[in-house]
């Protein structure tokens, strides 16, 4: 009986790996992706070799917002936050190298991800000359604002954090599924791309109003996957268990509006109040009936919120 168990798993184990060495290769070229999804306001950078991506609208420079998405998202999830404020305000949309359209340098050489972010953004706040801004964070792009303050406090205004990372990590990379890219057949699969109904399977934790799931955002979010070099370094970043100095939140001395969702399934709502709690003098608001993603789910609130912070003394 046990070799005919044995038997079986072998045989399954040999389907699995023809199934990854012989199945079509989804990897779409840089030049491919870039076409179909740049933006009239797209604007494209070199570092280190590679390409970075970012948008920019608005007029007043003297009044910049820089802001900054989460892991395994891009600069257009802040797009309709983006549209809504930029009459009042610069707005400045990152995709993080690695992400998006924008390149990781892998040449770069053995680096913590930490240290080469903390390098992305002093190249990029000298290189669109932004001496000083208002900052926000969305999940992962929430612990690179943190970062980036730590590294440039006197650059930062004003700070708002969206369903930030920053506690717990260990723990929140299981919660939003991100170990899920330390399994070898999964790292061994996803070298040839991911389909795209496994695109919709992993964002669907993601807001509480599914319809907000449409099928042109997933095939979106599936093409800035499949990029060449995204999935590498989505799985490379996941699999780096870096650490992260928490005490960096309680030194954060700029005013900060902390926004959540209390259906959040990836960051819990309890982190909010902590957050809280740690910055002194910090807002809190919890948008009830609302996920991960606060400035896509709930837009106007979201707005009306935001100007009214940012135009405080």
């Amino acid at each position: 009986m046990l070799r005919k168990i044995t038997g079986a798993l072998l045989l399954l184990l040999i389907v699995l790996l023809l199934v990854v060495v012989f199945r079509k290769d989804l990897t779409l070229p840089k030049a491919e992706v870039k076409a179909k999804y740049s933006l009239p306001n797209s604007h494209f950078i070199n570092w280190k070799g590679g390409e970075l991506h970012y948008t920019e609208s608005g007029n007043d420079t003297n009044r910049t917002v820089l802001m900054i998405h989460g892991f395994g998202g891009s600069n257009r999830d802040f797009y309709m936050l983006d549209s809504l404020i930029n009459k009042q305000y610069h707005v400045i949309r990152v995709d993080l190298p690695g992400f998006g359209l924008s390149d990781f340098p892998f040449a770069y050489g053995q680096i913590s991800f930490h240290d080469a972010y903390a390098e992305y953004f002093s190249f990029l706040l000298d290189t669109l000359h932004i001496d000083s801004c208002y900052l926000m964070g969305n999940s992962l792009g929430g612990l690179m604002s943190i970062e980036l303050i730590s590294q440039h406090p006197d650059k930062v205004k004003k700070l708002v954090l969206f369903n930030s990372a920053g506690y717990n990590l260990k723990e929140v990379m299981k919660t939003a599924n991100a170990d899920f890219f330390r399994l070898w057949p999964v790292k061994q699969f996803v070298k040839k791309g991911v389909p795209e109904f496994m695109t919709a399977k992993g964002i669907s934790r993601v807001a509480y109003a599914q319809e907000l799931l449409t099928p042109e955002k997933i095939t979106r979010v599936n093409s800035f996957w499949n990029r060449e070099g995204n999935l590498r370094h989505i799985v490379e970043m996941a699999n780096a268990g870096e650490p992260f100095d928490e005490s960096k939140i309680g030194r954060i001395a700029c005013p900060t509006l902390v926004v959540w969702g209390k259906q959040d399934q990836i960051i819990h709502v309890e982190y909010a109040e902590q957050f809280h709690h740690d910055i002194k003098g910090s807002e809190l608001l919890i948008y009830d009936s609302c996920g991960h993603v606060p400035m896509m789910e709930k837009p106007t609130e979201v707005q009306q919120a935001v100007l009214q912070f940012l135009a405080r003394p």
